[in-house]
């Protein structure tokens, strides 16, 4: 967790944007059943944890704003004797309050409740829920469930989302934060390295990527950032292959997709490397173009440039190299090889949130830049992806340890 003045921030933000007689809630997510008795790990839900630094599942925060009065509530469950033996859940409400700086912590069972009393006494006329809804067929999540069930009761409240709201809130990084994504991508480069040190033909791709899950559980990084991606040569043209399955062969590529998270703030880095440690001529030449158009958009990356120009910049820099190598005739033919954008916000997500299509960059942003070119028929892949901090006058590439150029790549994996 961070400290205690950064969580009540966030919540003071937030309820600085409500109407009086009005109430916001945000639920952290439910566990989730694997097999027999055993739950996945679980994932709050993110800005339930940028509220509250909290992770515990079934839990609400909820903020009430009446005139010259707010109160703040934190609904759990609160463990009985039997689950801390079995399990070892435990309950210190006074550390929790001192952690939150959350006063009232009243269980779970008391929800209903509390929101009856409030309807009663208080003239509640509007509520602030908290909705991601991408697809409208998506199923609904607990909020939703929460914010139809007191619609039929009070068919007189204002529904409202502040998704959007702390979403903006979450686009500016706070120190504390932009150290969190400094440490996971520390751990990120060190297990990166210690791929680089073992790899070799004949390894699968998921023995090199298992170096790699060594360091992450070194530091007590339960789960990474995201799903890695390790492909060797045709593999590496599948734009989310994860099977990580084949056996790396002698004069092949090797993508790497991956990133370590750190108090839930994610990295995200792209390399591709010879499986043997040294490019073929042809390898080492489409490496370049790649390389070439990340460096040119990182390079421009600074407050005042638009997000979604860095995408066409990459595009022209790496269609205009393909065209002087005479690997093309014409620039719009580089569509036959590229077939993503070059890049996303990152933050408590690794496609955090922020709106990619007309957001102008702003000092204290994170985003990655991650061009990539595929050629089925070279079997090759090539994708190179850094996480970035734009500063006051440029920005700082927090990925910039892990060998990328030809030399270096090179000259680490000779060692």
């Amino acid at each position: 967790m961070f400290s205690v003045e950064f969580y009540k921030n966030n919540r003071q933000r937030l309820i600085d944007t409500m109407v009086e007689n009005s109430f916001y809630f945000v639920h952290s997510g439910d566990n989730v059943e694997s097999t027999d008795d055993e739950n996945y790990i679980f994932e709050p839900y993110r800005n339930f944890v940028y509220l509250t630094g909290l992770d515990v599942p079934g839990a609400i925060y909820m903020a009430v704003k009446l005139p010259n009065k707010v109160r703040e509530i934190l609904f759990m469950h609160i463990p009985d004797e039997r689950e801390q033996r079995w399990i070892g859940t435990s309950f210190d409400k006074e550390a929790l309050q001192k952690a939150t700086g959350i006063d009232d912590i009243i269980d779970i069972n008391n929800w209903d409740a509390m929101i009856s009393r409030y309807m009663f006494k208080e003239n509640i006329q509007d509520v602030y829920v908290d909705i991601a809804r991408w697809q409208k067929d998506y199923s609904p999540n607990r909020e939703q469930m929460i914010a139809n069930d007191l619609k039929t009761v009070y068919p007189y409240l204002q529904l409202h989302n502040a998704y959007q709201t702390i979403c903006k809130m979450r686009t500016i990084k706070s120190k504390e934060e932009i150290e969190a994504h400094r440490k996971a991508v520390a751990i990120t480069e060190e297990g990166v390295k210690l791929m680089m040190k073992n790899m070799k033909p004949g390894m699968k791709e998921c023995q090199m990527e298992a170096y790699y899950d060594f360091v992450l559980k070194s530091y007590n990084v339960k789960i990474p950032a995201f799903t890695t991606i390790a492909a060797t040569g045709k593999n590496a043209c599948v734009m989310h292959y994860v099977n990580n399955d084949a056996v790396c062969e002698d004069g092949q590529l090797i993508l790497f997709d991956l990133g370590a998270q750190w108090n839930y703030y994610c990295a995200d880095v792209s390399r591709t490397y010879p499986v043997n440690g040294k490019f073929t001529e042809k390898q080492k030449q489409l490496y370049n173009v790649v390389l070439k158009g990340l460096e040119t958009a990182i390079s421009l990356s600074k407050p005042g440039q638009l997000k979604n120009e860095l995408q066409k910049i990459s595009k022209k820099v790496m269609a205009e190299e393909l065209v002087k190598i005479g690997y093309i005739q014409e620039e719009s033919e580089i569509d036959n090889y590229y077939f993503h954008g070059s890049g996303h916000f990152i933050g408590l997500n690794t496609h955090d949130v922020g709106d990619c299509d007309d957001m102008v960059l702003e000092e204290d942003m994170m985003f990655t830049l991650e061009p990539g070119l595929y050629f089925d028929d070279e079997k090759i892949g090539i994708r190179i992806e850094d996480t970035i901090l734009i500063t006051k006058d440029g920005c700082e590439v927090f990925s910039a340890g892990i060998p990328k150029t030809v030399e270096e790549i090179e000259a680490y994996m000779a060692k």
